[in-house]
């Protein structure tokens, strides 16, 4: 090797040693955003509680059995009638091997000393062998028994009631459909997300202001903050809560684009902490890594749609009122979503 360097010209020395440093310190960032996505994720892995859950059946008929569950703790809730929770599973998938597989997006409103409620809801299917994700918002005042207690009510109640167990157990009740995994984040750490990422760029359908915030229609730049009133306006949207879930697709979409964008470790670093503070999942690492490497480049198609229902006031309170037929619809959809068929 010592002959070899002696008969090298300078500028091959040069460029050999500039390369060597290039590739050691990618190496080593490489190493250190491994090592901070590993801290992140154990930070972020909260389980649900072990429990034994049977299976749907796909045809439109019951659901195949119940399984109960010891009663939830009253929390801040403790004069409501609670009842044995029943939840359901089609067995969990093999991430490795690309299976499809159901997620909840919960985004939460948590203050100090109160739990909050859920301020966004959606159940995502993705089927890697066709390459094909689905997004079901479901709004947060669709009227639905709240699993583990007697009572229907808003399903964004669920979170105040029992958290996300409960959060999930009233979904899977809803749509008659499994829910593998879920990520639960908290608002402020929305805001503080879109901050470390120096914010986000979304294309406004028409004028409106919230709060001392002016959004014109077009093409609009969101600091965090900003965003978040974006995402939360819906009494000046002709569509309601509808208009307002497809704003908060618009902001959730432009953050992973943006963030996939990231290239310093400083900024990954930055945006993890944010991560590690306000987002929970039962998401393991080693399925993190499985979803990056087996998922990630096959998901081409992304296709959207809401929970229908009609609106209607009970007892002075709106609610949306989900019929039978929308039911079965949204469910055949998981389903056929969910078919393992290539």
């Amino acid at each position: 090797m010592k002959q070899l360097w002696n008969r090298w010209r300078p500028w091959h020395k040069v460029a050999f040693v500039m390369f060597g440093t290039l590739l050691i310190a990618g190496t080593v960032g490489c190493i250190t955003v491994w090592y901070m996505l590993k801290e992140t994720a154990d930070t972020m892995y909260e389980p649900l509680p072990s429990r034994e859950r049977p299976s749907f059946l796909t045809s439109d008929g019951a659901n195949s059995g119940r399984t109960d569950l010891p009663k939830l703790s009253a929390g801040s809730d403790a004069d409501r009638n609670r009842a044995p929770l029943s939840v359901h599973d089609g067995g969990m998938p093999d991430l490795s091997a690309q299976d499809p597989f159901t997620l909840l997006l919960i985004g939460v409103d948590e203050r100090d000393g109160d739990r909050g409620r859920s301020d966004t809801l959606a159940f995502v299917t993705v089927q890697p062998k066709r390459g094909t994700a689905s997004i079901l918002s479901i709004p947060r005042d669709t009227r639905t028994r709240i699993e583990g207690t007697s009572t229907e009510d808003k399903i964004n109640h669920a979170y105040a009631f029992g958290g996300v167990l409960m959060t999930v157990a009233t979904v899977e009740k809803l749509l008659q459909a499994p829910v593998h995994f879920y990520v639960k984040t908290n608002m402020d750490g929305f805001t503080a997300m879109i901050d470390a990422i120096d914010g986000v760029d979304v294309a406004n359908a028409f004028d409106f202001d919230l709060d001392g915030a002016v959004f014109q229609q077009g093409n609009i730049h969101l600091s965090g903050s900003d965003a978040l009133k974006f995402v939360r306006m819906r009494k000046q949207d002709p569509d309601g809560d509808f208009g307002r879930m497809s704003r908060q697709r618009q902001v959730l979409q432009a953050m992973l684009h943006k963030a996939g964008r990231l290239s310093s470790a400083a900024s990954w670093g930055t945006l993890l902490d944010h991560v590690k503070r306000y987002v929970r999942t039962n998401i393991r690492f080693e399925q993190w890594s499985d979803l990056w490497l087996h998922y990630r480049s096959e998901i081409n198609n992304v296709e959207h749609d809401t929970l229908q229902g009609k609106g209607a006031k009970i007892g002075g309170i709106y609610y949306l009122l989900v019929d039978d037929q929308e039911r079965q619809r949204v469910r055949k959809n998981i389903y056929k979503n969910l078919d393992d068929t290539p």
